[in-house]
């Protein structure tokens, strides 16, 4: 999957437009994957910047793809535990897609991001949420980080940002998002059919399965937040 969570480039897309990115302007991706949002921002916005992420093939994938795009001059990939970086509050936005669990969660999110940022700098966030308010115990148990929005908007606000938009995840997002996952265990069974963690490759492809089918579609959401500072 080009991007890693339950959303689409447009929505992407939209919500660098509601974050007033423009050219110029110096981003920092947080768990940037394999550099697609910061591609669709080069290519549409014309930004410039810097993405983190502590995987190795998903930098070099990311670095394939900013070159094959014409933007490995404005945008650099950058293989880092983001714990260890130092911030230097020179970015105009700072985006992290799916990955606040890096800091524990939304508000150490927020919290860690804004020190990246010059004073009047953005945050786009994609985050889940409780997208009920009687979610059973043994579901939630198992996603202790995750707020409901109503926390979302106060931690926002706590941290001194308001929230411009939200762009959710659609039923068929996650549909999408989900069973690109299912096709890659898929895959991986089919290239290993005698590997030795063939049997817990299987194991955990039907429990996200099961997960998805008795809890995931009811109680979990997911959205993209742009947030602009008071």
């Amino acid at each position: 999957m080009a991007i890693m969570n339950p959303t689409t480039p447009e929505k992407v897309t939209r919500a660098g437009a509601v974050a007033g990115l423009s050219a110029g302007d110096r981003v920092v991706e947080f768990g940037c994957g394999y550099g697609t949002i910061l591609a669709l921002w080069g290519k549409r916005f014309g930004i410039a910047g810097r993405g983190l992420d502590i995987r190795e093939d998903a930098c070099r994938r990311a670095v394939a793809l900013l070159e094959k795009e014409g933007l490995s001059s404005q945008v650099e990939i950058a293989r880092a535990d983001v714990l260890n970086e130092t911030p230097d509050g020179r970015y105009d936005c700072a985006a992290c897609i799916g990955s606040s669990h890096i800091w524990g969660g939304f508000a150490g999110a927020i919290e860690a991001m804004s020190a990246w940022l010059k004073p009047d700098g953005r945050i786009v966030i994609g985050e889940r949420y409780w997208a009920r308010d009687n979610v059973p115990p043994e579901f939630a148990r198992q996603w202790r980080d995750v707020l409901t929005e109503y926390e979302i908007v106060q931690a926002a606000r706590d941290a001194g940002f308001d929230i411009a938009a939200t762009f959710r995840a659609s039923p068929d997002d996650w549909d999408t998002y989900e069973s690109g996952n299912w096709q890659g265990l898929l895959a991986w069974l089919r290239d290993h059919p005698d590997g030795t963690e063939a049997d817990e490759v299987r194991e955990y492809l039907y429990r996200i399965q099961d997960e998805y089918a008795a809890y995931g579609r009811e109680y979990m959401g997911f959205a993209i937040y742009v947030l602009v500072p008071f």
